[in-house]
């Protein structure tokens, strides 16, 4: 047992400090997948089968020293905090939903192990696994960094950042900027105002939804992917894998960047 618990340790550990880099701005969120990916081909088949044996036949008491060691670290739990400018989120695994509303506190719903830090005008947490739900105000700034697990963003009005290794994004009724860099998976936003929009990715379709009358100038570029654009564009200038033009006047920036996957400009529905 006291082995299997110190293989069980070393992987979340080597996890851990994957994000830990990532998060510090070392590694990109590219880079991160490559050595995830060599750390998991590291392992044998009979290892990884060790592990999640010994994960299953974990005592009670063991799990509870474990689970001592974060803070709002048991399993299904709601949590209240009051109105910050800004909620950061670190996750190795897990799908999270973070929701704006007219609401005045932050609501956390967490299913999985999750360290949560109060500052003064911040939320941070990190979240190891499980699912987790946040209502939040919606004038609030979000920053993940992430490296595997969906994300579904609804009726936010700030500062959106966030780096991805795998996993599907999808937006809806949001205003402000976005700035993304994902290696994998497939991103749906829909903006009803935009400040700026920045989007690299390596692998998966992105769609961009935009109101009818926006102010925009564009640049999109796929190397192996297909390009749509339901606007009409002024100075357009297409070439196989390159767009770029104005929508409507020139305006806020958008630009869009795909190594592997479509890319799709599509006049939003309202409502």
């Amino acid at each position: 047992m006291r082995r299997k618990m110190s293989m069980w340790r070393c992987t979340l550990n080597e996890r851990m400090r994957i994000l830990q880099l990532l998060e510090d701005g070392k590694i990109n969120a590219q880079e991160a997948a490559r050595l995830l990916e060599a750390l998991s081909q590291s392992e044998t088949k009979e290892k990884r089968r060790r592990l999640w044996s010994s994960i299953e036949v974990i005592p009670d008491v063991v799990s509870s020293a474990i689970a001592s060691s974060f803070k709002y670290a048991t399993s299904k739990e709601t949590l209240q905090f009051p109105k910050k400018k800004k909620i950061e989120f670190k996750g190795i695994s897990g799908d999270l939903e973070i929701t704006g509303n007219a609401t005045e506190n932050i609501e956390i719903q967490k299913d999985g192990f999750a360290k949560i830090k109060e500052g003064e005008h911040h939320l941070e947490i990190k979240a190891i696994s499980g699912e987790m739900k946040i209502t939040t105000p919606k004038n609030t700034n979000f920053e993940m960094k992430g490296v595997s697990g969906d994300l579904k963003i609804s009726h936010l009005n700030g500062k959106i950042e966030i780096a991805s290794v795998s996993g599907d994004i999808q937006g809806k009724e949001l205003s402000g900027s976005f700035n993304g860099d994902f290696v994998s998976g497939d991103i749906d936003l829909d903006y009803k105002d935009i400040e700026e929009i920045k989007i690299k990715s390596k692998t998966g379709d992105i769609v961009l939804r935009l109101e009818e009358n926006i102010e925009a100038e564009i640049e999109v570029e796929t190397i192996n992917g297909d390009i749509d654009c339901d606007f009409a564009l002024k100075d357009e200038e297409r070439k196989e894998n390159l767009l770029r033009g104005i929508i409507n006047k020139p305006g806020v920036k958008i630009e869009l960047k795909n190594e592997h996957g479509d890319i799709a400009i599509k006049k939003r529905k309202s409502g």
